[in-house]
């Protein structure tokens, strides 16, 4: 144990702190921001139904694959899925503005470099 406490206190062990000065910071490319954002492309994983689906295959499951008895289920799951595709077309219709609204909190790529070219680095 005491052998341990002086190898932490020597100066050139590895885990003690290297003094900046001996490492002087060299700029390599610059610092600063350029005016455009790459595109790529988030996949957002969405809750798609999946809580529907799963209520109807347990009910088909307990019931036999009977679709009389399951079949608030299955309305359930269509209701869901024609929600979820007017909710893609919204967002697909979001996506191809370039111009973001003064409300949004989520950007695409294409409103980001729209900003920043209209706002470029000093």
């Amino acid at each position: 144990m005491r052998l341990n406490i002086i190898y932490f206190k020597s100066r050139h062990h590895a885990k003690a702190p290297q003094n900046e000065k001996k490492v002087p910071f060299k700029e390599i490319i610059p610092l600063s921001l350029k005016n455009s954002v790459k595109g790529s492309s988030k996949n957002v994983i969405e809750n798609k139904c999946l809580f529907e689906m799963s209520l109807l295959f347990g009910c088909w499951k307990e019931n036999t694959f009977n679709d009389k008895i399951c079949e608030k289920f299955t309305q359930n799951l269509n209701d869901c899925y024609k929600k979820y595709l007017k909710n893609s077309v919204i967002q697909k219709k979001l996506r191809e503005i370039d111009v973001p609204a003064p409300d949004s909190k989520i950007l695409t790529n294409k409103q980001i470099t729209y900003l920043l070219r209209m706002y470029p680095n000093i």
